[in-house]
């Protein structure tokens, strides 16, 4: 009978299997059915052929994952000559490029490259000759709409390779890789020209030179918003040939658009991209005739935008329909999208510049290190120092030697973040005079830098001293003459006293509130009507009133004081304030006294002079005239001597009286 077999597993003794073919057929030995078995291993070649089937499968799914990597990838993959033809394009053109591979087989590849490309292509095919591979740099490839695409290629060298004898060429698609590094390399460009421009309107002037020399761009226009946002203001322009040049000429009045006029007024109320075709006919474009005269025919508007604010917009021309130019359109959009934080610095440095320059006060930028950076002309102007030296001198060495320490501990506080108040302090000029300059700072913490804001001081300072010292003289004044100010707002029951009023009074600020009621109660009770009446009973306005009258201390003194009291109106003539001095002249009063006392003595000396000494004194000279000329008269000369010596001591009696009242005057 035919053999049977089967191949089984079996495990050793060490556990690993082994496998096993068993063969057996039935035989009749000596008149018994028997069974003949045989047993080959067969472990090694198992291992073979699974293996190999093994490899075999991933043989095939590597092929099929290959050709669906072809065929459904976004690699372009073709095998060309020498020359560039092509020999075999994969199926993904259909879904990169939208072309057929048919499209392309027996064609050259460089009927198809842009020729401004060709020759760089060109150059790596050529080094196949020689080389196992080559890189080609960017290239521009057209696909089914004819809208160039930019690819790069990795050329692999199979010329001696059965079945392909050709080159490999590995396409990958980079236009947004591409595009978007144009972009940036235009926009660094243009951040560089802006950095480098000292104004806005150079940097403006050299970006838009830049965007005229993009293909199909043929006049570029830069239009800023005013301050107040009433009008676009053309503030740039270029164009690309002098032909183009009178578009401008032609059109030099309307530098100005409102909101919605013209193709930049309407960027402003859309604030996005807006592209007008056949300029010459559009009724809305207001430079039309210019357009048309110079064969512009599509005018592209693209916002610049820092945020949500509208600062301008870019406006640019071409000769060619909005259709073609797709590729610079994205181009500049993605340009001016980028530029509102470079036009919104350059804005803010312009005013910011401006005022710097132009401001009166001293302005000046100061670095953590301690020199100044930067400084306005009046700055220079008020220390009499050239800038140069200012730049080159630590601002401490410029501030008198009795303020550094204060100022440097408040710039100081200023850079570690805290906020203080104004400060002034005395700077040092080059004539060796000295100026009061008061400060405001802020920190620039990005830069490690002060803006500090200045004002000259100096004549508020001389003022403020020299009021002072005024005041000081007229405090002593006052104190020498003991003379007091006060005034009262006429709807107010309290007034407000001077030092020496106090002084005056005997009391202090702490002690005595000058209200109505309490200055009512230190004048003597015939004088509190004045207190008690209105004012204007006793004093007309601009009339100065004077009297005198008495008052008690609060230490219980009467002192005599002179006063002067006026009316203070405003300039409709409506009475704000009562105001008066007051001195005192008890001294001067009890002098006064003391004199009509002495007048009173020295009256009734002359009086005693004038007849108590008379009458002793002419009976005297009677007698004497008596004893001479009349040999006595019929008395005796002892009579005589006694008349005399009577009158002589009524005499003697009124002199006594008249030096008790003369030392009545000295004392």
């Amino acid at each position: 009978k035919k053999f049977k077999k089967s191949i089984f597993r079996h495990q050793k003794r060490d556990g690993s299997i082994m496998y096993v073919q068993i063969k057996g057929n039935t035989i009749n030995f000596n008149g018994i059915q028997a069974e003949i078995v045989t047993a080959t291993e067969l472990t090694e070649l198992y291992e073979k052929e699974r293996n190999l089937d093994k490899a075999y499968k991933e043989l095939s799914f590597s092929e099929k994952r290959f050709r669906s990597l072809i065929e459904n990838g976004r690699d372009l993959v073709a095998i060309i000559d020498l020359d560039g033809k092509y020999k075999y394009v994969a199926p993904t053109s259909t879904t990169v490029l939208g072309m057929d591979p048919e499209a392309f087989v027996g064609k050259s590849a460089f009927e198809f490259i842009y020729e401004d490309d060709a020759r760089q292509v060109k150059a790596q095919l050529d080094k196949m000759k020689v080389s196992k591979s080559a890189s080609i740099g960017a290239y521009r490839f057209p696909d089914a709409n004819g809208d160039l695409r930019w690819f790069k290629t990795e050329l692999s060298n199979h010329l001696n390779t059965p079945l392909i004898e050709g080159i490999i060429a590995n396409t990958q698609e980079v236009t947004a890789e591409i595009k978007e590094k144009i972009v940036n390399d235009l926009f660094t460009e243009l951040t560089l020209t802006f950095a480098k421009s000292i104004s806005l309107i150079s940097s403006l002037d050299q970006a838009l030179q830049r965007l005229v020399l993009l293909p199909k761009i043929r006049v570029s226009e830069i239009w800023l918003v005013a301050p107040d946002h009433s009008e676009l203001h053309l503030v740039s322009k270029s164009s690309q040939q002098s032909k183009f040049a009178l578009f401008h000429q032609q059109t030099q009045e309307l530098t100005s658009f409102t909101e919605e006029d013209g193709l930049a007024g309407k960027v402003w109320k859309e604030k996005k991209v807006v592209i007008w075709d056949d300029l010459g006919a559009n009724k809305d474009f207001l430079r039309a005739e210019a357009a048309r005269a110079v064969g512009l025919s599509t005018g592209i508007g693209l916002p610049i935008m820092y945020g949500d604010e509208f600062l301008g917009c870019i406006v640019c021309f071409s000769t060619s329909a909005p259709e073609n130019l797709v590729e610079t359109i994205n181009l500049l959009t993605n340009v001016s999208e980028k530029l509102g934080p470079l036009v919104k610095q350059k804005v803010t440095e312009e005013e910011y510049r401006s005022i710097f320059n132009i401001s009166s006060d001293p302005l000046c930028i100061i670095g953590f290190d301690g020199y100044i950076k930067k400084c306005n002309k009046a700055f220079s102007q008020v220390l009499g120092y050239p800038t140069t030296y200012l730049y080159a001198t630590p601002m401490f060495e410029l501030i008198h030697p009795e303020d550094r320490e204060r100022l440097e501990e408040r710039l100081s506080l200023l850079m570690s973040g805290h906020n203080t108040e104004r400060f002034s302090g005395r700077f040092l000029t080059s004539s060796g005079d000295m100026k009061w300059l008061q400060w405001s700072a802020t920190v620039a913490a990005e830069s490690k830098t002060l803006v500090a804001v200045g004002k000259d001081i100096t004549k508020q300072k001389l003022a403020e001293h020299a009021l002072q010292t005024a005041y000081e003289q007229l405090k002593t004044a006052q104190k020498i003459a003991k003379l007091g100010y006060w005034f009262r707002a006429i709807d107010s029951d309290v007034s407000e006293w001077s030092e020496e009023m106090y002084k005056i009074y005997e009391c202090s600020p702490s002690t005595f509130v000058p209200s109505l009621e309490n200055i009512k109660q230190t004048l003597q009770p015939k004088d509190q009507h004045m207190l008690e009446d209105d004012p204007l009973f006793h004093v007309e306005p601009g009339i100065i009133k004077s009297f005198e009258h008495e008052i008690i201390t609060l230490s219980g003194k009467l002192k005599w004081v002179h006063q002067e009291v006026r009316l203070v109106t405003d300039e409709t003539g409506n009475t704000i304030k009562i105001e008066g001095t007051i001195q005192d002249i008890t001294a001067s009063h009890q002098a006064m006294e003391q004199i009509k006392k002495q007048n009173e003595t020295l009256c009734e000396i002359a009086w005693l002079q004038s007849h108590s000494i008379r009458a002793p004194l002419t009976r005297i000279m009677s007698l004497i005239y008596l004893s001479k000329e009349l040999d006595g008269g019929g008395k005796s000369t002892a009579e005589i001597m006694d008349l005399i010596m009577d009158s002589a001591k009524e005499l003697d009696a009124v002199i006594a009286q008249i030096t008790v009242k003369t030392n009545l005057i000295h004392h």
